[in-house]
């Protein structure tokens, strides 16, 4: 933008100011008379003529000047850009590759975490139904340990009854029996 606003105010300088032919053409030869040096045939201009031409080129060489730096350094300044976005390009590809493979990594571990918790849960059912299973044997391991126990005492009775009455029986026979 300076360099678009130091050109339009040189143009409209120049434009203001009358243009005389510029130094380095030569003047044409025709023209010149015989015997005259070409500087007599040449009107003479102002010294502020003259002075405005060459202030303005010199003005208009100092902005090609800065304008040159200016493209170097942005030249300079647009490749360190690209080089970093080159950079980033290839990071941010790395950082998308490496979020695929972790998400993968994410939903796999939650595949696996949930079947763990459903494993689980299933054990614990059967734990829970082994521990049921324990307790209703032990119940019926000690109902009948109790009835082994109530027959053994009713044998018992019924064998010490059966010898008593034999007993009698005997002594009986053995009474009828006079012995």
């Amino acid at each position: 933008t300076k360099l678009a606003d130091r050109t339009a105010a040189l143009e409209a300088a120049a434009r203001a100011a009358p243009h005389p032919p510029p130094p380095s053409s030569p003047a044409p030869e025709s023209k010149a008379r015989p015997g005259t040096p070409q500087r007599a045939q040449r009107q003479p201009a102002s010294k502020d003529a003259e002075s405005v031409p060459t202030d303005a080129l010199s003005a208009l060489r100092l902005d090609l000047a800065s304008t040159q730096q200016s493209r170097a350094a942005l030249t300079l300044q647009v490749a360190t850009l690209t080089t970093s976005r080159t950079t980033l390009l290839a990071q941010t590809t790395r950082n998308t590759a490496q979020i695929t493979t972790l998400t993968s990594q994410i939903a796999s571990l939650t595949r696996k975490i949930a079947d763990r918790d459903s494993e689980l849960r299933e054990k614990a059912r059967l734990v829970q139904n082994v521990q049921d299973e324990m307790v209703a044997l032990s119940l019926q391991l000690n109902m009948a340990e109790q009835r082994a126990e109530k027959l053994a005492r009713e044998n018992e009775e019924l064998v010490k009854r059966w010898m008593e009455r034999v007993g009698r029986e005997a002594e009986e026979m053995n009474r009828d029996s006079r012995w």
